[in-house]
């Protein structure tokens, strides 16, 4: 996969896309990436679903570094039940109740650090509530 993030605009706040049917078809959690615009985000969510469906399965709290390009390290993280309504409503209705997993997929900032590290920028871990 080849996704660069890019966050240019003024409601970067606001942004976030997720999955659909994922975990329907494949039995791989739903996912969602916040804080990057909506091309790179969809861009993302599509490209994750993709090699889903050619097989390949992630694991959580595992460092990946071919989600984004320049080899920047993603990783999964599971959210809460709490946070369905307001982020994946459209898969509620789709799935009918609450009974399918939904992970995070969290980008690093410049220096590589994630948003519940210390040294991670305080821009990028804004753009980036921890859901879980």
């Amino acid at each position: 996969m080849s996704v660069v993030p890019r966050v240019d605009s003024t409601d970067k706040q606001e942004w976030f896309a997720y999955s659909t049917g994922i975990y329907a078809r494949f039995r791989h959690p739903e996912i969602i990436v916040l804080g990057l615009d909506q091309d790179t985000g969809t861009a993302i969510i599509n490209e994750i679903g993709n090699v889903v469906k050619g097989g390949r399965k992630f694991e959580l709290d595992t460092d990946y570094d071919d989600v984004f390009d320049d080899n920047l390290k993603c990783r999964f993280r599971s959210i809460h039940i709490s946070q369905y309504s307001e982020y994946v409503c459209w898969s509620q209705w789709f799935y009918e109740n609450n009974d399918f997993p939904v992970w995070q997929c969290f980008w690093p900032d410049k220096g590589g650090y994630h948003p519940w590290e210390d040294a991670c920028d305080p821009e990028i871990a804004d753009l980036q509530p921890r859901l879980c």
